[in-house]
C-alpha cells in the first residue's frame, strides 16, 4: 500500500512540473506586471507622450527663487508638449485617490509682457483647481510646467534655451540662443558649434528670462516675500542646478555646447573645446563702471541706460578706450567717487559687445589685485565695493596674450 502511495506522489510531482513548464514556455508569454504609480504629481494627457499616468512624467519639488531653497509645495517638470485641444492635466496621486487639476478659466491668462526678469516670450499663468479643464499650448515644443499646491497657482512657459554671461559672446546683456532639434515628445536637444567662450562666468537660461513669479505677496519671514521659479541653470556642467551659482569657464576657446533632454531623466549638458581663440584686439573698445556704488557726485556720471538698469554709469578716461602696451590693454578711471558699501562692476560699455575690435565682459571682485589695492576695497556678493566713501583711481588691465586675463587695482 505504501509503495502504491509513493508511486502516485511521484506521478503527481511530474505532472505538476510539466504543467509549470508549459505555462512558462516561450509560446505562451507571461503578462508583464502593471507599473506601480507612486504618490505624487504627474503631467498627463494627449499633449504628452503618455495619455495615462507614467513615472517619467512625474513632477519634482523645486527651489523658490526668493529664498533659493526647496519649497515643499512647489513642483516643476520640463516636458515636450504638443499643441491642440487634447491638452493635459496635472494629476495628484495619493494612495488609491487620484485628483485631476486644470486651469480656472476666469483666472488663467497668457502673459505677453512680464516683469523685466521674466521670459520674453508669452507664457501662461493663473489659478488652478480640481477640475477637468485642459491646459493647452499654442505650439509644439518644450515647456516648463510649474504648480504650487499651497497657493494653487501654476505656470506653463515655452522653453527656448540659450547661454548668457561674461564668458559668452553677448555677455550679460542678452542670451545667445542655442539651436533646437526637431520636436520630439520624449527627447530634444539644444546645441551650438563654434561658440567663442572667454574666461568668466555664465549660465544656461531659457526664453531670455531669469525667473517667473507665481506670487509676490506671500510672507516668508525675514523680509522675504513671494514665490518665484527659476528659468536658468547654474551649478556645474556635470550637475545643473535650477538658479544655481554661475558656472565659470577657466579655459577660453572655441566650443560646442549641448543641452540634451530625455523625458524621465532631465537635462544633461556637455561643453567640448574644439579650438583656441585668436588674440583679442581690444583697441578702441570702450569700457564703463556701473552700479549703485558709482556716486551721483561724479559730475560726468549718468543713470545707467543699459538693460542692467543698475545705479549710475561712468566712462573710463581717454574717451573710454584703453592704452595698449604690447599685448596688455589698460583702462583708467581717475578721481572717481565711490559710495560706501554699494556694489559696482567694470564692463564693456553698456554691457554689450562692441561693434568691432573685441569681445564684451564684466568684471567684479574676483579680478581685484588685492595686494596692490586700497584696504577699503571689499567683496560685495561678487561685486566691487569700498567700505568708506571716497575718491579713488580704478585701473583695469586685460592681458590678451594670457587668455584675456583681467586685473583690477583700486587705489586712493
Amino acid at each position: 500500500m505504501n509503495k502504491l502511495r509513493k508511486m502516485f506522489r511521484i506521478a503527481a510531482i511530474m505532472l505538476l512540473a510539466v504543467v509549470t513548464m508549459t505555462a512558462c514556455s516561450d509560446d505562451d508569454p507571461v503578462t508583464p506586471p502593471t507599473e506601480v504609480i507612486l504618490d505624487g504629481l504627474y503631467v498627463s494627457g494627449g499633449a504628452t507622450a503618455y495619455a495615462t499616468l507614467n513615472a517619467k512624467a512625474m513632477m519634482k519639488k523645486t527651489r523658490n527663487e526668493v529664498t533659493q531653497t526647496e519649497r515643499a509645495s512647489l513642483y516643476e517638470l520640463y516636458i515636450p508638449l504638443k499643441a491642440g485641444a487634447a491638452g493635459f492635466n496635472i494629476v495628484k496621486v495619493a494612495g488609491s485617490v487620484q485628483t485631476v487639476y486644470g486651469p480656472v478659466t476666469a483666472n488663467w491668462a497668457e502673459i505677453t509682457q512680464g516683469t523685466n526678469d521674466e521670459p520674453k516670450v508669452p507664457f501662461q499663468r493663473g489659478v488652478v483647481a480640481a477640475n477637468s479643464n485642459k491646459f493647452t499650448v499654442p505650439a509644439d515644443g518644450m515647456y516648463h510646467v510649474v504648480i504650487d499646491m499651497d497657493l494653487m497657482k501654476a505656470v506653463v512657459a515655452r522653453v527656448q534655451w540659450g547661454i548668457i554671461g561674461a564668458a559668452t559672446p553677448n555677455g550679460w546683456g542678452g542670451s545667445l540662443q542655442l539651436d533646437e532639434s526637431a520636436f520630439n515628445q520624449t527627447a530634444m536637444t539644444w546645441s551650438k558649434s563654434n561658440v567663442e567662450l572667454r574666461g568668466g562666468d555664465w549660465k544656461f537660461r531659457y526664453s531670455n528670462g531669469w525667473k517667473i513669479e507665481l506670487d509676490t505677496a506671500l510672507d516668508l519671514g525675514g523680509g522675504k516675500k513671494g514665490v518665484k521659479v527659476n528659468t536658468n541653470f547654474g551649478g556645474a556642467i556635470s550637475a545643473l542646478v535650477p538658479g544655481g551659482d554661475n558656472m565659470v569657464n577657466s579655459a577660453p576657446g572655441i566650443y560646442t555646447i549641448s543641452l540634451a533632454y530625455t523625458l524621465g531623466t532631465g537635462y544633461v549638458a556637455t561643453l567640448t573645446k574644439t579650438g583656441d581663440l585668436p588674440l583679442t584686439n581690444w583697441t578702441g573698445v570702450q569700457c564703463d563702471a556701473v552700479g549703485t556704488g558709482i556716486s551721483i557726485d561724479n559730475t560726468n556720471s549718468i543713470v545707467d541706460p543699459s538693460s542692467w538698469n543698475w545705479g549710475r554709469v561712468m566712462l573710463a578716461d581717454n574717451g573710454a578706450v584703453p592704452v595698449k602696451v604690447g599685448d596688455k590693454y589698460t583702462w583708467t578711471w581717475t578721481n572717481i567717487i565711490l559710495e560706501a558699501n554699494q556694489g559696482f562692476k567694470v564692463r564693456t560699455k553698456n554691457g554689450v559687445a562692441p561693434p568691432s575690435g573685441g569681445a564684451n565682459f564684466d568684471a567684479g571682485f574676483s579680478a581685484v589685485n588685492v595686494a596692490a589695492s586700497s584696504p577699503k576695497v571689499i567683496d560685495m556678493s561678487g561685486n566691487l565695493a569700498v567700505n568708506a566713501k571716497g575718491t579713488f583711481t580704478i585701473k583695469l588691465e586685460i592681458d590678451a596674450a594670457n587668455s584675456d586675463a583681467k586685473k583690477i587695482t583700486i587705489t586712493e
